[in-house]
């Protein structure tokens, strides 16, 4: 094995070995939501602001990052659209008089206290930063 190949194999392993590190985003909730049946059409309609009372549990309060992979990844298999499209949408929303843009957060951590201590609050970090404050939901297909 030449110096190039050896090269190659140590940057294929690095890249493969950041990716599999790299946590999925984990959609969260304030302990009184976590008995709402959430399927993949009502969360898109929570984040769209389309849902905005749970069946159960108040009204729904949107916690979302500003940025980042965790929240392109999210934003874009829950909305169907990137982060930029996401917010231009709750621009022209919160314009119109159609709703109130959702609460940004630039640290997971200070995201996943907001939906801890928000009744009605969810929102979504890195499945890294889940912790026993808030409800981990699996929104089903």
């Amino acid at each position: 094995m030449n110096l190039r190949t050896l090269f190659r194999s140590a940057v294929l392993a690095g890249l493969c070995a950041a990716a599999s590190a790299a946590a999925a985003p984990a959609l969260i909730a304030n302990k009184n939501v976590a008995a709402e049946k959430i399927d993949a059409a009502t969360l898109k309609n929570i984040f769209l602001g389309k849902k905005v009372a749970w069946d159960g549990a108040g009204r729904v309060v949107l916690a979302v990052l500003k940025s980042g992979p965790v929240a392109d990844e999210f934003l874009q298999k829950a909305t169907d659209m990137n982060a930029s499209t996401f917010n231009n949408h709750w621009r022209r929303l919160a314009m119109t008089g159609g709703g109130t843009a959702p609460k940004a957060f630039d640290k997971e951590e200070d995201l996943r206290k907001f939906v801890a201590e928000t009744p009605g609050a969810i929102g979504f970090v890195d499945s890294a930063a889940v912790d026993a404050s808030v409800a981990q939901l699996n929104p089903g297909a």
